[in-house]
């Protein structure tokens, strides 16, 4: 039995199989990892956490430093 393992970070629309597996019986299995958020939901879930910054205080002079 010839095999095939990958993972996506990102699912595309199309998977491609190897050539050798092209016209052949096989089986597909999709498994989604759920304990991963959705980027758009992950977005809603901290929009407006933090409604407005604090101002930030003075943060002084860079200092020198010695060429190299």
């Amino acid at each position: 039995m010839n095999t095939v393992k990958k993972i996506y970070a990102d699912m595309p629309e199309i998977i491609n199989v190897p050539k050798e597996f092209i016209h052949r019986k096989g089986e597909v299995i999709i498994i989604l990892d759920e304990a991963v958020p959705k980027k758009a939901s992950f977005l809603k879930d901290f929009y407006g956490s933090i409604p407005d910054f604090p101002e930030r205080a003075p943060q002084g002079d860079f200092e020198e430093r010695v060429p190299l």
